[in-house]
């Protein structure tokens, strides 16, 4: 394989880590998709212990846990999530042993691309994070994911317009503006399992803070989903 096919099967990872270079500042972990009652913990809290980790997974029963690392959480220009679901297609199946492995994570200054790899090798068990196209994309207000509701803007096959992206996005006002939180432009892989490894999801900026409410930003939707875009067409198509 040619370096040029190396780069193109890597080309989003390759953006990615120019783009964060600092380490994620907070990380939340969800039960069964129920971001409403996250454990949100930020690199300025106390390092949770096993004890507060057994106790939260003890809470109540549940079947799937999510991990989402978030990158500048309070910079509506900067902010990036990585979203890792804790499926059938992780190598790291205890959930004790996942939320610590996690958590160790994010305590380590890593370069982005140092902890991806990471998280390939602890908990994944095989290369395997960026390294596939993503299927599709949406757009949701941040821990009201499922209550609000997302908006599906993009899926395999579909061109991209961006006045009809906004006319979907505006048509659905408490996605399009809300107080409760800010809004995640959401590009998501596997989500078929098509590939041998869990879904996950990047979520980039898409919107600014006016006074007590978010609104999403025209400018920042356009410039993602076409960088996105074209960034997922390359790894389709490398060339050697």
């Amino acid at each position: 394989m040619g370096r040029r096919s190396i780069e193109a099967k890597f080309v989003l990872k390759l953006e990615l880590q120019k783009i964060l270079t600092t380490s994620p500042d907070v990380i939340q972990f969800a039960k069964d998709r129920k971001y409403e009652a996250a454990w949100i913990i930020s690199a300025c809290d106390d390092r949770p212990t096993q004890l507060d980790i057994k106790n939260y997974l003890a809470k109540e029963k549940f079947e799937l846990l999510i991990v989402e690392y978030i990158w500048n959480s309070t910079d509506d220009d900067k902010r990036f999530v990585l979203t890792l679901f804790q499926d059938q297609n992780c190598q790291l199946q205890d959930k004790q042993k996942f939320i610590e492995v996690c958590l160790k994570l994010f305590y380590t200054s890593l370069k982005f691309g140092d902890f991806i790899d990471e998280i390939d090798k602890k908990i994944i068990g095989r290369p395997y994070l960026l390294q596939h196209p993503f299927d599709e994309v949406n757009i949701g207000v941040f821990n009201h994911w499922l209550s609000i509701g997302p908006i599906n803007l993009w899926r395999i096959g579909d061109d991209y317009n961006f006045e009809k992206t906004m006319k979907k996005i505006q048509s659905k006002s408490e996605v399009y503006r809300s107080n409760l939180n800010y809004q995640g432009l959401l590009f998501r892989f596997n989500i078929k399992n098509e590939q041998t490894g869990p879904s996950f999801g990047i979520k980039t900026p898409c919107c600014i803070k006016k006074n007590d409410y978010w609104e999403v930003d025209k400018k920042k939707i356009n410039y993602w989903m076409k960088l996105f875009l074209g960034l997922n067409c390359h790894a389709r198509t490398p060339r050697g």
